[in-house]
């Protein structure tokens, strides 16, 4: 099987890809990301209880199942957008010799 070409970037993509990365690992290193954070897990809490309330009802349909399930998954995403930044951001420092 041929293997995937790397996409060539210019020096100008690098930079503005680099800038993005450390702005969005700035966000994960502000006081209120901590808040942030916790208002999401009661959020998937919340979630979490309407599910189970309604699975032990009247029962839930694979479509809601799938439905809550997309929800948890992309509110976790978003929150884990900065910390993998961050963690990229800290990688790439260590290997430049920063």
């Amino acid at each position: 099987m041929a293997r995937a070409r790397r996409k060539l970037i210019s020096l100008e993509e690098r930079r503005s890809l680099l800038l993005r990365r450390s702005e969005l690992a700035t966000l994960a290193q502000l006081p209120n990301w901590a808040v942030f954070c916790a208002e999401v897990e009661e959020d998937i809490d919340a979630i979490k209880q309407v599910v189970m309330a309604s699975a032990m009802g009247e029962g839930i349909s694979l479509e809601e199942q799938a439905y809550h399930r997309g929800r948890i998954a992309g509110m976790r995403s978003v929150v884990g957008i900065p910390t993998r930044a961050l963690s990229k951001q800290q990688t790439e420092e260590v290997a430049a010799g920063e």
